[in-house]
């Protein structure tokens, strides 16, 4: 029997701490668990060769039939310790940064040497004969591979995939048909969670024959395009300025490389024109894909031009809208007024034109006046420590100036023309007969305003005018338009 004094009982006592350590302990924590397996793998060591069971040599107790198995058995778990010490080992110091997150290599790399241990074990150990064992498992080699062949083809795909790592884990890629990000990739297949939040499991095979498209590569320069079908009566020409614009519209469009409008195609039905763009961040290509189509049909609904998708009803109806009606509708403050309002307002509406780099709007204390962007591009801009931030881009439809024209409210907020661009003016004097008739009307402008106050203009008047104001916000806005239309209500 076994004692204390000859090592196995020491060597078994290892072999179940080191066991309870690698079920158990965090398996985050890497170097730490590197750590504990190196002092057992060490503390086994000097078990075996302190106590005469080498590990190069068969167990010295052949007349002791338990002590002579248990020995066989710490000196066999001796190089299977030693094979995956080595195989951490190696993966830490000798394989990529890349490549410590991909299981293939790590299967690979810890099969080869628990491969290599088994047979030194076989060899020295149990000393049987290696060169039979290896012909024997050749032969069973072939007739295994023949058994597990389109297995192998997805091992040496994944290989192939790895090595040449046309994608990284975390990247958004399509494989084929298959669109999604890169959550695993081992020895048999890849991993995608697609946009439905399933995974999905694609072969190596199959991946290794497919056209795989990375969406994160180049970094920071992600494409996207929109395809609009317009009226082939449009002249050409006037679409693709006004997609252009829309493309310049937007604050996440890179300026380089630049945005591209072209013809796709034409049938007879409709002309298809393409807008392709680029922008910094993968996750905001689907925001600005949506922003690119509203601002494209406001950019061709300034000029005229109605999506072919449209009915001929509803072409016809847009069609016959006036266009100073249709702006006023999206100004903010004027949402609660009747058509017969808005018409009047319209009627006081002037017509200015500008060329790029022109200063559309610059408040003052002279007078207050609300700017509807009727075509073209402009940014709306303060000046700060002497250089421009840009707070947002103007489309056709968005105005500037609500807050001076209800409430004369003061601002330091400017706006510059990017484009060619007209611009519809309403003057203050114009809304006081209306604000007076209709004093509803006028308490809903306010109320209107000041929910939407911080979105709508960065207003930069002093915090404390607001709090001496007993009614907070609303109440100093009503204040204002008081004041400025000289209105007792």
């Amino acid at each position: 029997m076994p004692t204390l004094t000859d090592g196995v009982l020491f060597g078994m006592a290892i072999l179940v701490v080191d066991f309870l350590a690698w079920r158990f302990m965090n398996r985050k924590s890497d170097l730490t668990r590197l750590a504990f397996r190196a002092l057992m793998f060490g503390l086994s060591s000097h078990v075996l060769f302190g106590y005469g069971m080498n590990p190069l040599r068969a167990a010295p107790w052949p007349d002791e039939p338990l002590r002579h198995l248990l020995a066989q058995v710490l000196e066999i778990v001796w190089w299977l310790q030693g094979a995956r010490l080595l195989t951490i080992v190696l993966d830490r110091t000798v394989l990529p940064e890349a490549w410590h997150k991909e299981r293939l290599f790590q299967d690979v790399l810890g099969a080869l040497l628990f491969l290599a241990a088994a047979v030194g074990a076989i060899a020295f150990v149990l000393q049987l004969p290696v060169r039979g064992l290896l012909a024997t498992s050749g032969a069973l080699a072939v007739v295994l591979g023949l058994a597990i062949q389109s297995t192998l083809n997805d091992v040496f795909s994944g290989v192939v995939l790895n090595a040449t790592q046309p994608f990284h884990l975390g990247d958004w890629v399509a494989i084929g048909d298959v669109e999604g990000k890169v959550v695993e990739s081992n020895w048999r297949a890849t991993s995608l969670l697609n946009g439905q939040g399933n995974i999905v499991v694609i072969p190596n095979s199959v991946a290794a024959r497919a056209h795989i498209v990375n969406s994160n590569e180049p970094a920071n320069t992600h494409g996207l395009s929109v395809v609009l079908p317009i009226k082939p009566s449009i002249r050409a020409a006037l679409v693709l300025e006004a997609l252009s614009n829309a493309a310049q519209s937007s604050r996440d469009v890179l300026t380089e490389p630049a945005p591209e409008v072209s013809v796709r195609r034409a049938t007879n039905d409709a002309i298809e024109y393409e807008i392709v763009c680029y922008v910094a961040d993968l996750g905001k290509k689907t925001d600005v894909r949506n922003e690119l189509f509203d601002l494209a049909q406001r950019h061709l609904l300034s000029r005229g031009v109605v999506l072919q998708s449209l009915s001929a009803g509803e072409a016809a109806a847009d069609a016959a809208v006036d266009q100073k009606l249709r702006l006023l509708r999206d100004v903010l403050i004027f949402q609660s007024l009747t058509h017969e309002e808005l018409a009047e307002l319209a009627g006081n509406l002037s017509a200015h034109e500008f060329d790029a780099g022109d200063t559309i709007y610059k408040a003052d204390a002279s007078g207050h006046e609300l700017h509807v962007l009727a075509q073209g591009v402009a940014q709306a801009f303060v000046v700060k420590n002497g250089s421009e931030i840009e707070l947002r881009r103007l489309a056709p439809g968005d105005s500037i100036g609500q807050s001076g024209i209800l409430a004369g409210v003061h601002t330091t907020v400017m706006a510059r023309a990017l484009t060619r661009a007209v611009v519809f003016r309403l003057d203050r004097s114009a809304l006081t007969p209306l604000l007076t008739r209709r004093p509803e009307v006028a308490r809903e402008m306010c109320r209107l305003l000041s929910e939407h106050h911080a979105k709508e203009e960065l207003l930069l008047s002093t915090p404390a005018e607001v709090r001496q104001s007993s009614g907070g916000l609303l109440e100093w806005i009503r204040n204002g338009m008081r004041r400025i239309h000289a209105l007792n209500i």
